[in-house]
């Protein structure tokens, strides 16, 4: 079982909080009293003129409505419900009726495969019943159709980009190539070292703060982490320049102590 939250804040015609203000709940389109609940966990069915719900001074309502599963008072999630309140300031009655309190998002019914009105509703569906239904002939076929439901594979060497793909033959193009290339270069780990040492002296320069590391790793790419001493914390420089292959400039735009250790 659940119960649905709903909340809403009232105003006058100006815009202030109705303080104070006597709400109703009906099914939608009726005067009948539709059953809620006054907390989301624990509590019996109640209604809302028994209860004689009101505003709080913020122009604050809040209640639940139970679902299918609730053990008393519960509604289907296509039950629609209206909500009125006491606008004494403009001396008006205000409502909003048709008001789907569960999910808008309706369930496919992969059997339909009709689109549009009324058969079903498409636009309030994650997915329309006629693609539920293509997935749904589909996905137990023995022999998968090239293009199973409406989707092509990508070819990876075909630079077009085609709108009825997961992703474009471009995207899956640049994918391939960094996968591709990432297999076959190398990396030489063999002279790998590490250096480590404590910053708390920084040159300032136009707001930011810079620090010279010489590491002496004859590396241009040395990979550089920094920790903030206060609270042993990772943090990320602003940026990081090669000054030389055995020194590494490290920037950062507050004057800290910082840990900072290269692996070259």
């Amino acid at each position: 079982m659940a119960r649905i939250d709903y909340w809403q804040y009232m105003v006058d015609n100006e815009g202030n909080p109705l303080e104070n203000a006597e709400v109703r709940v009906y099914l939608a389109g009726t005067l009948d009293e539709a059953d809620i609940y006054l907390n989301g966990t624990f509590g019996s069915v109640t209604r809302s003129s028994t209860e004689d719900l009101k505003t709080n001074k913020f122009g604050f309502i809040q209640f639940w409505i139970g679902d299918e599963w609730e053990v008393e008072g519960g509604y289907t999630v296509d039950q629609q419900f209206k909500v009125v309140w006491q606008n004494d300031v403009d001396a008006i009655e205000e409502e909003i009726d048709n008001l789907y309190i569960f999910s808008p998002l309706r369930p496919v019914v992969t059997l339909d495969s009709i689109q549009g009105q009324p058969n079903n509703r498409d636009k309030n569906r994650l997915i329309s019943n006629k693609q539920g239904k293509r997935w749904n002939d589909h996905v137990d076929s023995i022999v998968p159709s090239a293009s199973p439901h409406g989707l092509e594979p990508v070819e990876f060497f075909d630079l077009d980009e085609r709108q009825n793909r997961v992703i474009s033959n471009k995207l899956g193009y640049q994918m391939y190539e960094m996968a591709e290339t990432a297999s076959i270069t190398p990396t030489d780990v063999s002279a790998a070292g590490f250096y480590n040492e404590t910053i708390s002296s920084w040159t300032a320069s136009g707001g930011e703060y810079y620090k010279d590391v010489t590491h002496n790793f004859n590396n241009y790419y040395p990979i550089v982490v920094l920790y903030k001493i206060a609270n042993l914390a990772m943090i990320r420089a602003k940026r990081i320049e090669a000054q030389g292959p055995d020194v590494t400039r490290v920037w950062l735009n507050e004057n800290i102590n910082v840990r900072v250790g290269i692996y070259g």
